[in-house]
């Protein structure tokens, strides 16, 4: 059985990966699927000079530095198929193979047209990571009905994906169990642009300030203006994305009241100013 499923694995890969398979498969640990799959180095090559290469499937790489203290949020970058690239990969990565027809059905879900990534940089959050460690998991176990949930992660993490290439990036760990906080966060994503004050969002809940603020903070692991700007700067992200926005214009419908406050908050949160970022990452 171990050999007709290795055997049958080596069929899936080449259909995602191509014919550069044969050469990476002893190199990676590899959970495949018919249409996803994902590969995990178990050794250092990055000193090794990667040679120009394609795929037929989408590739999504996520790099991260194992020892480093673990970020809310993390950056990958994707390119389509048939583009031919010479990226190397670090040892601390996953790459993320998704079917062609697969991916680009569930892309036109949220756009008609499919644009051509060549390392296109997106941030996305660290849930999804957690969400392909589930699938690994699943995958190795060979649990009953594993084919119905494997599918089930591979749906959910294609659209987390694609959600997150449009700048959603929300993090599922910070969606309070309690839902005096929860109507708070909910609120906040709503009414960002307006002038938020922690007296309105304790009174959601039905508690004084101080038991919110605690409440809040135990919970989420930041206070609720924290938070605030944080949703301010993602809805900011989205907007310095398109060149035709002022950045004056986008202060001011992001609820930060001035520009100045609006540059200084954006490069605290993210180590770059919103000029910078938009020059890097502008469509």
């Amino acid at each position: 059985m171990e050999y007709i499923r290795e055997k049958s694995n080596s069929v899936l890969i080449k259909k995602l990966v191509g014919e550069v398979a044969d050469v990476d498969l002893s190199t990676h640990d590899c959970y495949i699927r018919d249409k996803f799959g994902v590969f995990i180095p178990i050794f250092d090559n990055s000193d090794t000079k990667s040679a120009q290469h394609k795929h037929p499937a989408y590739e999504i790489i996520i790099n991260f530095e194992k020892d480093s203290e673990k970020p809310k949020h993390y950056w990958a970058e994707i390119t389509s198929p048939d583009v031919e690239h010479d990226r190397n990969q670090c040892m601390h990565c996953y790459s993320i193979f998704i079917e062609k027809e697969y991916f680009e059905s569930r892309f036109r879900l949220y756009e008609p047209d499919v644009p051509v990534f060549d390392g296109k940089a997106f941030e996305f959050c660290s849930d999804i990571l957690k969400a392909l460690n589930t699938f690994v998991f699943e995958y190795s176990k060979s649990m009953m009905n594993s084919d119905i949930t494997l599918d089930a992660q591979t749906e959910i993490i294609t659209h987390w994906l694609i959600r997150s290439i449009f700048g959603e990036t929300l993090d599922m760990r910070a969606v309070s169990s309690d839902y005096s906080l929860a109507r708070a966060q909910h609120y906040i994503e709503q009414h960002y642009m307006e002038n938020i004050t922690v007296e309105k969002l304790a009174n959601l809940g039905y508690m004084s300030k101080t038991t919110f603020n605690r409440r809040f903070k135990n919970e989420i692991g930041i206070t609720p203006i924290e938070y605030l700007i944080e949703v301010r700067i993602k809805m900011a992200k989205l907007m310095l994305k398109r060149k035709e926005n002022q950045l004056t214009d986008i202060a001011m419908r992001c609820g930060f009241g001035s520009g100045a406050y609006f540059s200084s908050c954006f490069q605290k949160y993210v180590g770059l100013t919103p000029s910078e970022y938009r020059d890097k990452y502008a469509d």
